[in-house]
C-alpha cells in the first residue's frame, strides 16, 4: 500500500517545497497515514454498533413477544368479564325468584344464542340436581345428581360458599359429553343461595378467536386453566385440548422475567411469554414463536452488518487508494475557487511559495485562500444571522444526513418551547412532531421528491401541550451531483387558527342534528296525529310544536350542554302554577316536588313531549279540567337502579273507572317517544281518584353529568 500512496512528486509539491527549509510532508503522505490511524477505531466501533444493533433486534423481539401476550390478557379478561356479567344478570333475574323455571329456560335459551353457550341451572343443595339445560332439548330428562369433583361440581361449590360468581377449570360436561369451561353464579331467595347458574362454554370458540388475532407462522397462543391444562390453542386445538404443555414446568422465576426458553407440545424449542389473567385466578394466557426465528431476528442482522461492514472497509480502501492519486489534482483548482470567492469573482495571481508557513503546501495554501474566503463570508453571515433571528415566522435548517437541526432562529424556539442549545446538533423534526404526523414532515418530502412542501403538523411541546404548525420547507443546498444536503423550513404557529374551524365545525354538525332530530319528531307528530277535524287537528300539532320549542328555547339559553328539569315542567304547566302570593281558590293546579336536575340535550326533547301529553291530557279529561283539581309532578334519581323516576299522580278530577277502551294517540305517542329515543318505560294506572303516570329513564340517557362523566 505504501508504494501505492506514494509515488512520483508532484508539480503542487515542487512548488511548495521552499528553498533552505528542507522536504515537506506531501500529501500523499498524510493519506496514508490517516487510512491507518481511522482504520483500527473505526473497525472497533463499527463492530460494538453491530453488537448494540443486534442486541436492540433481541430486545425488539422480546417486548413484542410480551406486548402480545399482555394485549391478549387483556382480551381474554375481557371476553370473561363478559360471561361473569352475562352469568350474574342471570342468576339475578326475577323469574328464579319466582320459582318460574319454564319462563326462565324460555328466556335462558334465548341469551345462550346470543354468548355462543349453554346455560344450565343446578340446585344449590349437595349433588346440584340441575334443573334447566339450554344444552338438552326442551322436555328431555335431566342428568343424576353429579358426585364431587364430577363435571362443575367444584365451580357450583365454590359459587355457593363465596356466594360470588367464579370460573371454573377445564372439565367435561355430565349431560353433553363435551369439553367445556364454566362461570357461575349464585342466585338468591331471601337471603339464602338456592341455585347456582351455569354459563357453559365451548373452548373451541375461544380457540377460533385466538386465530383470527394472532396467526403468524410457526407462532402459536395457548391459554392454560388453574391445573396447567390447554383450554384453547391458535394451533391444533382439538390435539392438545386438556394436555398439560412442558413449558408449565419452567420455574415460576423463571416465567416472572416476562420470557423464557422451553419445549413446546411439538417437541421443539421455543420463546415464551406468559401472562396470568385477573378475571380466572390460576389461568394464563401464553405466546410462543420458535425459538429459531428467533435467533435469526438478531442474528442475520449482526451478519448484514458485519458484511456490510467489510464491504465498507474494503471499498474505503479502495476509493483511499484512488483519492491518492486524484486529491492532488483538484488541490489547485480549490485553491483558485477560494481566491475567487474571497475577491468577489476576481481571480488573484498564485500565492508565492515563500508565503507558506505550515508543512503540507498544498494545504497552506489552501488556508491562506480560505481565510480570505472566510472573512468576506463572515461579513455576509452576520447578515444573514440579522435577518434570520429577526424573522416573524419560526425558521430551521434540517441536515438531509443526519436528520437534525443545523440552525434555529428565535422565533422557532419560541414555537416549539426549546433553546437553541437544546436543538442544533440534538434533535430533529422527529422528536419534536407528533407520531401521526411523522410521515408529513416537509423537509424530509423535498429530500425525496425535491422542490417545495407544504403540511400542516402537530408538535408536542416538553409539557405535552399539542400545538399545529404549518411547515413550508424547500432545498437550500445541493452537493456537486445535485443531491439535497439541506432544507430550510419555515413555520407559523397555526393552532388558534385550527380552533377556531373545528369549533365551527362542530357547532355546524350539532346544529345539524339536533335540527334533524327535532324535524324527524314534528314530522311524526304530522303523520300520527289524527285527521278527524282540521281544527282539532291544528290544535293538537300546534301543542307538540310548541312543546318542542320550548325544550328547544331552554337548550339554546344553556348552550346546548342541556335543561332544567323543573324550568320545563314550569314551562309546560306555567298556567296551573299559583304564585307565591296566590291563595290556591277553586282553580285547578299543580304542584312540583323533585331535585335540581339537568337534562341531557338529547332527553330534553323527549321530556318535554311527555309533559305535554301528559298535561293536555289532564286538561281534557283529567285533574286539571275540573275545579279543585290537582296534579302532583315528583322526580327523583334512583341510585341503586340507575333510573330517573318521574310520577304524575292526578286528584280531585273526574272520577276513573278504569282504563280507557281505546289508547288514544297521545299515550302512544308519548311510549315510544320515552322508549325509543330514551331507552326507558311509561307506566300508567286509572286508580278511582284519576291517573297515576310513571315514567323510568335510565341515568345515562337521561342526565348531561352522567353523560360527561
Amino acid at each position: 500500500m505504501a508504494d501505492t500512496l506514494t509515488g512520483p512528486e508532484t508539480v503542487s509539491e515542487r512548488r511548495a517545497r521552499p528553498s533552505g527549509r528542507g522536504h515537506l510532508l506531501g500529501l500523499r503522505t498524510y493519506l496514508l497515514g490517516l487510512v491507518l490511524a481511522v482504520l483500527v477505531p473505526a473497525l472497533a466501533v463499527a463492530g460494538a454498533a453491530a453488537w448494540n444493533l443486534a442486541d436492540s433486534y433481541r430486545r425488539s423481539f422480546e417486548a413484542r413477544l410480551q406486548d402480545t401476550a399482555q394485549a391478549l390478557a387483556l382480551f381474554l379478561d375481557s371476553e370473561i368479564r363478559t360471561h361473569l356479567a352475562a352469568v350474574s344478570s342471570l342468576a339475578s333475574s326475577p323469574l328464579l325468584e319466582r320459582d318460574d323455571l319454564a319462563a326462565f329456560e324460555i328466556w335462558a335459551r334465548r341469551i345462550s344464542d346470543s354468548v355462543s353457550g349453554w346455560v344450565v341451572v343446578n340446585d344449590a343443595a349437595r349433588g346440584h340436581q340441575q334443573q334447566v339445560n339450554t344444552a338438552l332439548a326442551p322436555g328431555a330428562p335431566m342428568p343424576p345428581p353429579s358426585q364431587p369433583g364430577e363435571g362443575a361440581w367444584d365451580v357450583i361449590r365454590r359459587a355457593v360458599e363465596t356466594r360470588r360468581p367464579a370460573v371454573s377449570d377445564y372439565f367435561v360436561g355430565r349431560g353433553t359429553g363435551r369439553p367445556m369451561v364454566a362461570v357461575a353464579a349464585p342466585a338468591q331467595q331471601r337471603g339464602e343461595v338456592t341455585r347456582v347458574v351455569v354459563l357453559a362454554l365451548d373452548p373451541a370458540q375461544l380457540s377460533s378467536r385466538l386465530r383470527a388475532m394472532h396467526s403468524a407462522d410457526g407462532a402459536f397462543v395457548s391459554v392454560a386453566d388453574g391445573r396447567g391444562r390447554i383450554v384453547a390453542r391458535s394451533r391444533d386445538h382439538e390435539r392438545f385440548l386438556g394436555v398439560v404443555p412442558p413449558s408449565r414446568a419452567v420455574p415460576a422465576a423463571e416465567r416472572a422475567r416476562g420470557v423464557f426458553r422451553s419445549s413446546s407440545v411439538y417437541g421443539e424449542d421455543a420463546l415464551y411469554s406468559a401472562q396470568p389473567l385477573r378475571e380466572a385466578p390460576g389461568w394464563t394466557v401464553a405466546v410462543a414463536e420458535p425459538y429459531a426465528r428467533y435467533r435469526s431476528s438478531w442474528l442475520i442482522p449482526l451478519a448484514a452488518l458485519v458484511g456490510g461492514g467489510l464491504a465498507a472497509l474494503a471499498l474505503g480502501l479502495g476509493v483511499a487508494t484512488r483519492l491518492a492519486h486524484q486529491v492532488l489534482r483538484p488541490v489547485e483548482a480549490l485553491v483558485c475557487r477560494a481566491e475567487t470567492v474571497a475577491a468577489d469573482g476576481r481571480r488573484r495571481d498564485p500565492v508565492p511559495d515563500g508565503a507558506l508557513g505550515t508543512g503540507v503546501a498544498e494545504f497552506e495554501t489552501l488556508r491562506a485562500a480560505s481565510e480570505r474566503a472566510e472573512d468576506a463570508m463572515a461579513v455576509r453571515e452576520t447578515e444573514f444571522r440579522a435577518i434570520f433571528e429577526t424573522a416573524a415566522a419560526g425558521v430551521a435548517e434540517v441536515d438531509a444526513g443526519t436528520r437534525r437541526y443545523l440552525r434555529v432562529n428565535r422565533r422557532f424556539c419560541k414555537i416549539v418551547g426549546r433553546s437553541e442549545a437544546e436543538l442544533v446538533d440534538r434533535l430533529g423534526p422527529l422528536n419534536l412532531l407528533h407520531p401521526l404526523d411523522h410521515g408529513r414532515v416537509p423537509s424530509f418530502i423535498v429530500f425525496e421528491r425535491g422542490g417545495e412542501a407544504d403540511e400542516e403538523c402537530r408538535l408536542v411541546r416538553p409539557d405535552g401541550a399539542v400545538v399545529w404548525l404549518r411547515l413550508s420547507a424547500a432545498v437550500s443546498a445541493r452537493d456537486a451531483e445535485g443531491r439535497p444536503l439541506r432544507a430550510v423550513s419555515v413555520v407559523q404557529d397555526v393552532t388558534e387558527r385550527r380552533r377556531a374551524e373545528e369549533t365551527r365545525t362542530l357547532l355546524a354538525r350539532e346544529v345539524d342534528h339536533r335540527a334533524k332530530n327535532v324535524l324527524a319528531v314534528v314530522q311524526a307528530a304530522l303523520r300520527l296525529t289524527p285527521k278527524h277535524d282540521a281544527a282539532t287537528y291544528a290544535r293538537a300539532v300546534e301543542g307538540r310544536v310548541s312543546a318542542l320549542a320550548r325544550a328547544h328555547t331552554l337548550l339554546a339559553e344553556a348552550r346546548w350542554q342541556g335543561a332544567d328539569l323543573r324550568a320545563l315542567a314550569e314551562a309546560a304547566l306555567k298556567g296551573f302554577l299559583p304564585a307565591q302570593d296566590q291563595a290556591a281558590g277553586n282553580a285547578p293546579t299543580a304542584c312540583l316536588m323533585g331535585p335540581a336536575m339537568v337534562l341531557s340535550p338529547a332527553a330534553t326533547q323527549p321530556f318535554s313531549v311527555v309533559l305535554h301529553e301528559l298535561a293536555t291530557n289532564a286538561t281534557k279529561h283529567g285533574a286539571l279540567s275540573v275545579e279543585r283539581g290537582r296534579v302532583d309532578l315528583h322526580w327523583s334519581i334512583d341510585e341503586e337502579a340507575a333510573l330517573v323516576r318521574l310520577r304524575w299522580i292526578e286528584r280531585g278530577g273526574p272520577q276513573v273507572g278504569g282504563p280507557p277502551e281505546r289508547r288514544g294517540f297521545g299515550t302512544r305517542f308519548m311510549e315510544a317517544t320515552v322508549l325509543d329515543q330514551l331507552g326507558g318505560a311509561v307506566r300508567s294506572s286509572w286508580e278511582l281518584a284519576g291517573l297515576v303516570c310513571e315514567v323510568d329513564v335510565p341515568v345515562r340517557r337521561a342526565l348531561a353529568a352522567a353523560r360527561t362523566a
